[in-house]
């Protein structure tokens, strides 16, 4: 090991001992990796690729066998006509041999039962990659990774030309492949042509480059930390784009779909904003930013759960359907752009009709028309008519000129077991806020600090004390009413749930929201006019 400059070794030592496949080309950074792992102790596989793609192929594939048996390291080899797979998958032809090269890898490192596969490339590579990414508009400059999968690219810090000292004082020749010096291989006409033409005015150009994409990807590894950490109910609006970029990637790579940069940019330009976006992906899917939501594949619809009156018939849209609200008789294409419906799955919403037009959609949460449920027979919405005993005591609070929230806490049976609404001014504490008020009162009533079947709901979206105080008491549900942007943290202002706490109750928002915000504005408009409200 004493040929073995430390810069060279110490990437190096995780394979002492073990069996690893080693991609060799016949060119100095493959060569010396192999040589490199036999002194580090390594036990290398060399793998070698003949792409048929140069009359000399066959030869360097010789060359390799030769190599490896005077090394007395096992090795694997085969030939495929890259040029042809290229052709019938419709892959540009560096593209269908880095594919294929890295098939082989994957299959010999199997046979092998190989601790990983290790490749030769250089910071000379790395900074090639990132000019590359550069000229072709690509969001994430990070070039080459250190590590994939079972893939790992030891000597990406490592300069080329220290690969060939180190050869040198071995004294061992190489193959320099012809294809390396063509200019119609972008790779080889940036390495030739533009390189040292920026060294020579920068001669730091290289270990730039490298820098930028250390750098790009230790930010993009902390953006998509931020991504992944987007829960259902936060709202994307106010996250950063460069966040919602890499939620769209987590999402459509999840869904298995193929894209472009382009699709990136225009879905999380309609997620940021809250409008809509319709987009066809290259294998003629189409997904859908609106509302502030991604949709990625057709919506599944629940069906009606109560028998049809007679006259009464289950279908799906038709033109001039209409439904009857307490707001007023709407257009149903009206009611489903409202909710935020994609375009594509409007019609597959399952309706039940009569003679008098819609009586119920079924969206979720659905929606009934007026008189409908009671006609059914069906049982009230039991979180509407939670939020209503809320809204309830969240206007007694404002009779009071306390801040107008109120919370009720569900036991295991739907049954209200525990109720609170702020009582700040009257106690002179600020802690005394209505989520804390109900959780206390249901732990008294259920005789258990813990409340893990039980549903906390609460007319406003709660603060992070309120919040914590549910999570510590192992709240399963929680459900709000208006968002809370000045203190909210379920996204009104951050969203505590991102992070990890042991326990993670789901989350609705947004019922019966128009009530508490419209509660909420008359209250301090009247305590800023100085007049009593009655809460009404």
């Amino acid at each position: 090991m004493s040929a073995l400059p430390p810069h060279l070794a110490q990437p190096l030592t995780p394979y002492t001992g073990q069996t690893v496949a080693v991609g060799v080309s016949g060119g100095a950074d493959s060569v010396a990796l192999l040589r490199a792992l036999l002194l580090a102790g390594a036990r290398p596989v060399a793998v070698h690729l003949d792409h048929a793609l140069r009359p000399e192929s066959a030869e360097d594939a010789r060359w390799v066998a030769q190599l490896a048996e005077s090394l007395n390291a096992p090795h694997e080899s085969a030939r495929v006509d890259v040029a042809a797979v290229a052709a019938a998958r419709g892959w540009n032809l560096e593209d269908a041999a880095r594919r294929v090269r890295y098939d082989l890898l994957g299959r010999v490192a199997k046979q092998h039962r190989a601790a990983a596969i290790l490749t030769a490339h250089t910071r000379r590579d790395l900074a090639e990659t990132v000019l590359m990414g550069v000229l072709r508009g690509e969001a994430v400059l990070s070039g080459i990774p250190a590590e994939r999968g079972r893939v790992r690219r030891p000597w990406l810090d490592v300069p080329r030309e220290d690969l060939e000292a180190f050869l040198t004082v071995l004294g061992q020749p190489w193959r320099e492949d012809a294809s390396n010096a063509d200019p119609a291989f972008t790779r080889a006409w940036i390495r030739r042509e533009v390189m040292p033409v920026l060294s020579a005015r920068f001669p730091g150009a290289e270990a730039g480059l490298a820098r930028v994409a250390r750098y790009a990807a230790q930010d993009d590894a902390a953006l998509n930390e931020l991504a992944a950490r987007l829960t259902s109910h936060v709202p994307l609006q106010k996250q950063p784009a460069a966040v919602l970029r890499r939620y769209v990637r987590r999402g459509l790579v999840g869904a298995g779909l193929s894209f472009h940069a382009g699709h990136l940019e225009l879905l999380a330009g309609a997620l940021k904003t809250g409008e809509t976006a319709h987009v066809t992906l290259p294998d003629a899917r189409e997904v859908t930013a609106t509302g502030g939501r991604l949709y990625l594949a057709a919506q599944r619809w629940p069906e009606p759960d109560f028998s049809l009156p007679p006259g009464w018939q289950r279908r799906t849209r038709q033109d001039g359907d209409r439904v009857r609200l307490p707001s007023g008789t709407r257009k149903l294409s009206d009611v489903l752009t409202d909710l935020k419906i994609p375009r594509r799955d409007r019609s597959a919403a399952p309706l039940v009709v009569s003679g008098g037009g819609v009586q119920w959609v079924g969206v979720s949460p659905p929606v009934w028309a007026v008189g409908a449920r009671e006609a059914v027979g069906a049982a009230p919405d039991p979180m509407h008519s939670a939020m209503g005993e809320a809204l309830d005591l969240a206007r007694q609070a404002a009779a009071e000129q306390e801040v107008p929230v109120g919370a009720v806490v569900l036991g295991p049976d739907g049954a209200v077991v525990g109720r609170g609404r702020n009582t700040s001014r009257a106690d002179g504490d600020m802690t005394r806020h209505a989520e804390l008020a109900a959780l206390r009162d249901a732990c008294s009533h259920l005789g258990t600090p813990y409340l893990t079947a039980c549903t906390l709901v609460v007319t406003l979206e709660p603060c992070p004390m309120c919040l914590g105080a549910a999570l510590e008491a192992r709240v399963g549900h929680i459900v709000y009413g208006a968002a809370n942007p000045r203190a909210g943290a379920l996204g009104g202002v951050t969203d505590v749930l991102a992070s990890h706490w042991g326990h993670a109750p789901t989350v609705t928002g947004g019922v019966r929201a128009g009530e508490a915000a419209r509660l909420l504005r008359a209250t301090f408009q009247g305590i800023r006019e100085g007049r009593q409200v009655d809460g009404s």
